[in-house]
């Protein structure tokens, strides 16, 4: 697992080494074990090495082929590596090393761009072909490590991580207000835009050429939703079984130590079970717990439960919200863009990497089998769409008027706010699914802005973004395939695979993902939806499947995901921190948003009006990033500190 980095000058005017090295060395966290720059006239290619599978110098980078005419900077891992040698060597080629990066590079003399086609596992990697003249790039198929680029004059540059284009001194950094209209109701950045005007991100399962002075980006994978009515509630169970056995299987490869996330959920509890029987010592599991908020926050029992059973090496944090603001610069600044849902990795992942370089984790499950809230939610509004339209006009003229009555004398009112959700989501799956999934409406988001920032942003919408996909969807009409659709693209990818490779990697970990191996993906999307969901229980095949691996207690337990409870601390111990992130002095001076909403929205959080805290941490997240990315204003962050810290004692010593 590594960081890399390259400028190609279609001018063909020198790359600097010292401008390549400077970029591979901002993201130093990502590759601590190794360093290498390969230089030759127009093109210059960077690596930083995280040291994994053949821990010797062969495996050094940028590596290039026998002649020298092909060189390549890989960051991942092919799991199924050993096997393409074995067809390689037979067709010819030579394989020196025990490395999969060498593999890649054969793959592409033999196969040329369909190389990708071949590799299992998660990557991003660039070849420079000289002969040919063409810079090739590819992510993974569900973009579990990422590439990013732009075009600064005649310069191609591209790198694992924003930073890392800023550090060429290429750039000039200008924020992308599109990005940050789409971020304050999808909590991140969706591809391929990111944060900064200009740079984007290359989409899962995409890939781009650099050839004759011009880009060209194409899709060569994407998961199609063909069901399979062949086989019985057996044959599924049996092979979704086989299949993720297989998947956790491959990613034990490793020359370094290896554990796993254990959240005490069911997809990461089921990871822990399959690996206990794939190795002889004891399995090294890491889980987060805190302070506040009792059993229903509490995460560690059931993880406990699960660590007892087979016999881990189990490790656990008690995370604090002194914890929280003592990280939080250190948190903001390897965030690389704003993202309102990585803390809870950035902490785990820091445990993890004081004893083990490589974990697994159970990201993906709830995407692919029916999880989320999101699969009944949708279920519900196209319900109250039937009902909607089986009523006689007239009485539906009449409930109408009275809403907008309502609307007008009632504000707050929520049986009016309730119906102005329905009205905004009827009709078109792509606005339900907006309606459910965005923290802030375009209405909300229209209220706060001030005049500078609706010129920056115009009309644009959010669910043109969730439309994009609609459009895209392969397969049949069922909602539970279209909603895993979505999830995957938007919630998965935008948010948790982003968030987990920036979290992990900031701490020299390397995170592998079984849930969302490609075959594994692949397959779930042919099993029919009735088998996904079944009379209201989600994820019904899957559990079905595995529950053997698991105790009664989390096969159980209430459907919660991998929480942090800064809904409880930035109420009380670090509300502190939100009044001077967010205060009128700070949000003025930005010049974005209106103050006054801004406090509209903070009170409402702080009464419970609106219990979602993402609607307010949003704002707080991305004033810190702003502070800490483009302005590197350590003044504000350690003013913060002491007005929390100061808080925190006089609350304690009110206690005593």
């Amino acid at each position: 697992m590594c960081g890399i980095a390259g400028i190609f000058n279609f001018d063909g005017q020198p790359v600097s080494e010292t401008r390549i090295k400077k970029m591979a060395d901002s993201m130093v966290h990502r590759g601590p074990d190794d360093e290498g720059v390969y230089i030759k006239e127009n093109i210059g290619l960077g690596h930083r090495r995280l040291s994994i599978i053949d821990l010797s110098q062969r495996a050094h980078q940028p590596m290039c082929n026998e002649d020298r005419s092909v060189w390549i900077v890989y960051n991942g891992e092919i799991y199924n590596y050993r096997e393409l040698n074995q067809d390689l060597l037979r067709k010819g080629h030579q394989i020196k090393s025990n490395c999969d990066t060498e593999t890649i590079i054969h793959l592409w003399e033999e196969y040329g761009p369909r190389c990708v086609d071949y590799l299992r596992g998660m990557f991003a990697f660039a070849i420079w072909d000289e002969k040919q003249r063409v810079l090739f790039a590819s992510v993974d198929r569900m973009r579990i490590k990422p590439l990013y680029f732009t075009q600064i004059g005649k310069s191609f540059v591209f790198a694992s991580e924003l930073k890392a284009i800023v550090a060429s001194d290429l750039y000039d950094v200008h924020l992308n207000f599109e990005a940050i209209h789409h971020f304050l109701s999808m909590q991140a950045v969706p591809v391929p835009m990111t944060i900064y005007k200009d740079v984007f991100t290359l989409p899962g399962g995409s890939a781009l050429e650099v050839k004759n002075n011009q880009i060209s980006v194409y899709q060569y994978w994407d998961v199609k939703f063909e069901i399979n009515d062949g086989g019985d509630e057996l044959f599924y169970k049996n092979k979704i079984k086989s299949l993720i056995t297989e998947a956790v299987q491959l990613r034990m490869m490793s020359d370094v130590p290896l554990g796993a996330f254990l959240s005490g959920g069911i997809d990461s509890s089921i990871i822990v079970g399959l690996m206990r029987d794939m190795q002889t010592d004891p399995v090294q599991t890491f889980t987060i717990g805190y302070d506040v908020g009792g059993l229903e926050w509490d995460d560690t029992r059931f993880a406990q439960l699960v660590a007892n059973k087979y016999q881990t090496n189990h490790r656990v944090q008690i995370v604090t919200a002194k914890d929280v603001i003592d990280e939080l610069p250190n948190f903001i600044q390897l965030l690389d863009q704003p993202s309102t849902d990585a803390i809870n990795s950035y902490f785990v992942s820091k445990l993890a990497a004081e004893n083990v370089t490589v974990v697994q984790c159970g990201q993906g499950g709830d995407e692919l089998f029916a999880g989320y809230f999101t699969f009944d939610v949708i279920e519900k509004y196209f319900r109250r769409d039937q009902i909607w339209e089986k009523m006689p006009s007239l009485l539906r003229k009449t409930i109408i008027g009275a809403h907008t009555f309502a609307l007008k004398s009632l504000q707050n009112f929520s049986l009016t706010q309730s119906f102005e959700k329905f009205i905004e989501a009827y009709g078109s799956f792509s606005n339900k699914y907006a309606n459910i999934r965005m923290e802030l409406d375009e209405k909300e988001k229209q209220q706060v802005y001030t005049r500078y920032f609706k010129q920056q942003v115009g009309n644009l919408k959010t669910v043109e973004i969730y439309r994009h996909y609609d459009k895209r969807f392969n397969g049949n009409g069922s909602l539970i395939n279209k909603v895993s659709f979505f999830d995957l693209k938007t919630h998965l990818g935008d948010v948790l695979m982003r968030d987990v490779d920036a979290m992990s990697m900031a701490f020299s970990l390397e995170t592998r993902i079984p849930l969302i191996d490609h075959k594994l993906v692949e397959f779930v999307a042919t099993i029919p939806p009735t088998l996904k969901m079944k009379n209201g229980k989600k994820k019904y095949i899957f559990i079905e499947a595995l529950k053997d691996l698991l105790p009664d207690e989390v096969l159980n337990r209430e459907k919660r995901g991998f929480a942090f409870p800064l809904r409880l601390w930035l109420r009380k111990e670090l509300k502190p921190m939100l009044e001077y992130v967010l205060s009128r002095e700070n949000v003025e001076r930005r010049g974005f948003f209106k103050y006054d909403e801004i406090e509209k929205l903070k009170q409402n959080y702080y009464s419970w009006k609106s219990p979602n805290y993402r609607k307010i941490w949003g704002f707080a997240i991305l004033e810190m990033w702003m502070r800490q990315s483009i302005e590197k204003d350590d003044v504000f962050f350690n003013q913060m500190h002491q007005c929390v810290v100061k808080s925190m004692e006089h609350a304690r010593s009110k206690q005593q």
